[in-house]
């Protein structure tokens, strides 16, 4: 079957006999109820070729995999449905941002290997970048930093820009279109210095805040025992449901230092109030409100594993499980029945160099988490980008593709039909879809590099781009 290259990897596949050249061949479609709503069968032989899916959803997918059988192709049989309900790739426009017209590109990347989400990471310290029509300061002033100081990439001058609500929209419409659900962050109650810099108040110190020219994890969080935190962030996540028709919206969580809580005042009471044994517990507090108000919206919330540290979240919230060494997300999964979102760092996160993350690494990741009981639990995987080294298009393309299309094919292909050889084999042949998007992957003598090599280009990332200072403050 050398000339049926699909990505992500169809899960049964039938030889027919023959062959026929596709371009001469017709196109029908039907639905059948029967099938699963993502399931699709396609049939190609001399009559032409059938679609069956169990929804427009699943014919579309029928339609991505008949798009990449070219030329004289053997007749086939696919019946195919995905191995996770959720399969998504983050994009970062907080440390840089890209075009409409660049994520536009990823999105038909992302659709053309049956990818079903979008997560768009728009806030945290280094900026703040949607408009907000309630507070447009939160835009105007919230989106600038002064410079950009991100390991050896460092560039002089103020950097700034938001997307507006038009272009917000615009880009959920091109998603829908390819059954693609854009899931916006708005990151709390940590990595939010660029909202305390417009509204300094509602951290624990009521002092300036600037917003962050560089990386690293920083000890102003927003303030859980002021109510017009509450007030300033339910505006903000009013608006963005207005944008975004998302089922889920994600809430961030992640690396909140819990030093200001434990002198505020206000915290303090609050935790008494509230009747909390300490500051963890506030945060699980403060996420059960957001997640509460989203509720109340018809809303759901994703959050970061560090969420789960306070004991407190219940299986209503989806956790996305980036680096938790103590495996909180598996006993939310096993003892309250959670969702998992899956994106290790060390598997999955691509702005690190092929030397400490080589795509058979990502590629051979087992998406069902060690010591999970129940594999229904892993809602999916994603794969995150994140852009503090990564100033430009090409750059953001070299470093996701092809480990991008790997986790597309762990979300899509069962394990017992991957294959970390056939996938680079049939990679090489994708990488034309690839060329037609405007996209282009890194080379493959990239992409596995050797062990001295891995050994040299680990040490030399984190020489270049780890800060060598903690932040004091």
């Amino acid at each position: 079957m050398e000339r049926i290259n699909i990505v992500p990897k169809p899960n049964k596949t039938e030889l027919l006999g023959g062959e026929v050249e596709v371009a001469s061949l017709g196109v029908q479609t039907s639905l059948d109820p029967a099938l699963g709503s993502e399931e699709y069968i396609l049939t190609l032989d001399e009559s032409g070729v059938q679609i069956v899916g169990g929804s427009e959803q699943a014919i579309f997918y029928g339609r991505q995999t008949l798009a990449q059988l070219k030329g004289i192709c053997p007749c086939v049989k696919i019946t195919d449905k995905p191995a996770h309900g959720y399969r998504g790739f983050m994009l970062d426009c907080v440390r840089h941002m890209f075009s409409l017209d660049e994520i536009k590109k990823l999105i038909d990347a992302a659709a053309s290997l049956k990818m079903n989400a979008f997560h768009w990471h728009l806030t945290d310290d280094q900026g703040f970048r949607m408009w907000i029509d309630r507070r447009p300061s939160v835009a105007i002033e919230g989106s600038v930093r002064r410079a950009s100081e991100f390991g050896s990439l460092k560039e002089d001058g103020e950097y700034g820009g938001y997307y507006t609500s038009k272009q917000m929209k615009e880009i959920v419409d091109y998603c829908a279109e390819r059954y693609v659900t854009v899931i916006p962050e708005f990151d709390m109650p940590g990595h939010c210095s660029a909202l305390l810099h417009v509204y300094p108040q509602i951290g624990c110190k009521g002092t300036p805040v600037e917003v962050k020219t560089h990386q690293g994890i920083f000890p102003d969080v927003l303030c859980a025992g002021k109510d017009e935190t509450f007030e300033i962030i339910f505006d903000i996540l009013e608006e963005m449901l207005e944008i975004f028709p998302s089922e889920y919206i994600h809430i961030g969580g992640d690396e909140a230092p819990k030093k200001h809580w434990k002198t505020c005042p206000d915290c303090q009471r609050r935790i008494r109030q509230t009747g909390l044994k300490n500051e963890e517990e506030l945060q699980g507090w403060f996420t059960n409100e957001i997640i509460a108000f989203l509720k109340s919206k018809g809303r759901k919330a994703i959050v970061w594993n560090e969420s789960l540290k306070s004991g407190l979240i219940g299986k209503d919230a989806v956790v996305q499980m980036w680096m938790d060494p103590k495996n909180t997300c598996v006993d939310f999964a096993n003892k309250l029945g959670g969702k998992v979102i899956v994106s290790d760092f060390f598997h999955y996160y691509c702005d690190y160099p092929y030397e400490m993350t080589p795509l058979d690494k990502t590629y051979n990741y087992k998406s069902v988490l060690k010591g999970i009981k129940d594999s229904s639990t892993v809602y999916g995987v994603e794969v995150p980008i994140w852009t503090e080294f990564i100033n430009n298009f090409e750059r953001l393309n070299y470093m996701f593709f092809p480990r991008f299309a790997a986790v597309a094919e762990t979300g899509w292909t069962n394990e017992e039909n991957k294959n970390a050889a056939d996938f680079r084999r049939r990679f090489k042949s994708y990488s034309a879809t690839l060329s037609r998007i405007g996209i282009v992957a890194a080379p493959p003598h990239d992409w596995n590099p050797p062990a001295l090599s891995r050994a040299v280009g680990t040490l030399k990332f984190m020489n270049s781009n780890v800060r060598k200072k903690p932040e004091n403050k």
